[in-house]
């Protein structure tokens, strides 16, 4: 019996999609260089299943930069191909006047800086919410203190994360900001929704007699995190029932300086990490203790001879892709966990907040007529 016909290859144009969905999404300049190959091209990946599909098999939004505090305004450093479009080219990535606040499913949270700010001293400083691959910013309306703070902080993230959302092509939809601060009796919240356009009530709880300090807040679940200056506790908002609570840390884990929060790898528990000026410490809090020993990265070994003559300083922990950021008086660099690399950021160590961009990009060119100019998002 004579075998059955193999099936037809697929269509061209599927083969090509299997290789360009498995471009690094890390380089986003190789699926714009591709997409101005031809028109056919060009319209496979500006749509909306290739991006779609491309989400879906990498999953992890890759780093594509990081918005760092400097003393005259949020700088955007880049770990990629990727430039913000709203960011002229004389820039050199600087924000001036605004600081960043946070970064997460794909958008920045900035303010602006309370010394050029024209606001009453019983209001936040203007708060904004931009998009760094469309520019987009949407300006938050002004939210007056229920209560005058000592200390505060804020955070932003996609608001649908409780229905379900992958957070993957959230950037378009309805987010949140929760902002948290303390006085001399209590620490409370107040939480802005762009469904509603309006800020909550406050809702309040007992102080630790502690301040919140101004670095990167951490999502694990369905809370939020945020780290006191002692650094003995962090502040804990849950999202769902909004009641806030004091976590403490394991006993050594502020012996050192400053920490440094993450969610980890798999987003079921809280992670963080310090320094003192030979190592670096890290530990894990398990959702049924406070976890058990630190983890310990000898920086002598990694960082080069002399870097730590002054200084090591922990500004940043990104444990889903195993990067954490270390101050040195020699300048910023990353470490590796993985392969234990370690890569020279910057020279300056002036930055107050190291923040993450994380996000996909891909071409949004769209297939314009002949001479058309490409749209934002290329």
């Amino acid at each position: 019996m004579a075998s059955e016909d193999p099936p037809p290859p697929p269509p061209a144009t599927a083969l090509m999609e299997e290789v360009l969905l498995r471009f690094p999404p890390a380089d986003p300049s190789r699926l714009v260089a591709a997409a101005l190959v031809c028109r056919r091209w060009r319209s496979l990946l500006s749509g909306p299943g290739f991006r779609r599909r491309f989400r879906e098999l990498h999953r992890s939004p890759p780093l594509l930069g990081l918005l760092c505090n400097s003393p005259t305004g949020a700088r955007f450093l880049p770990s990629s191909a990727f430039r913000p479009p709203g960011l002229p080219s004389t820039s050199d990535g600087l924000l001036r006047g605004w600081r960043a606040l946070d970064a997460r499913h794909g958008r920045v949270l900035l303010r602006w800086d309370p010394a050029s700010s024209s606001s009453s001293g019983g209001s936040c400083p203007p708060l904004v919410v931009w998009d760094p691959i469309t520019d987009q910013r949407k300006d938050l309306p002004p939210l007056l203190w229920a209560q005058y703070p000592y200390s505060w902080n804020a955070a932003v993230l996609c608001s649908a994360g409780a229905a379900g959302c992958d957070h993957l092509d959230c950037c378009g939809g309805h987010f949140l900001v929760v902002v948290v601060g303390t006085n001399s009796k209590e620490m409370f919240a107040h939480v802005y929704s762009s469904e509603s356009g309006a800020w909550s009530e406050v809702t309040a709880a007992r102080h630790p007699n502690d301040s919140v300090d101004f670095a990167p807040s951490a999502l694990v679940g369905n809370a939020l995190y945020f780290a006191f200056e002692m650094g003995a506790t962090v502040l804990e908002y849950d999202l769902g029932t909004r009641e806030m609570a004091v976590i403490r840390l394991p006993p050594r884990a502020f012996d050192w300086q400053r920490i440094a929060l993450a969610t980890t790898h798999d987003g079921c528990c809280l992670g963080f990490a310090t320094a003192d000026r030979s190592a670096i410490y890290l530990w894990k809090r398990e959702a049924s203790s406070q976890g058990g020993d630190a983890q310990v990265i000898e920086l002598a070994k990694l960082l080069p001879a002399g870097t730590l003559s002054a200084f090591s300083d922990v500004v940043g922990f990104v444990d889903s892709i195993g990067l954490i950021y270390v101050r040195t008086a020699d300048g910023l660099f990353t470490v590796d966990l993985k392969s234990s690399q370690v890569t020279k950021v910057s020279k300056d160590t002036g930055f107050s907040g190291i923040f993450p961009y994380m996000s996909f990009h891909t071409p949004a060119l769209g297939v314009p007529s002949a001479g058309e100019r490409p749209s934002v998002g290329a």
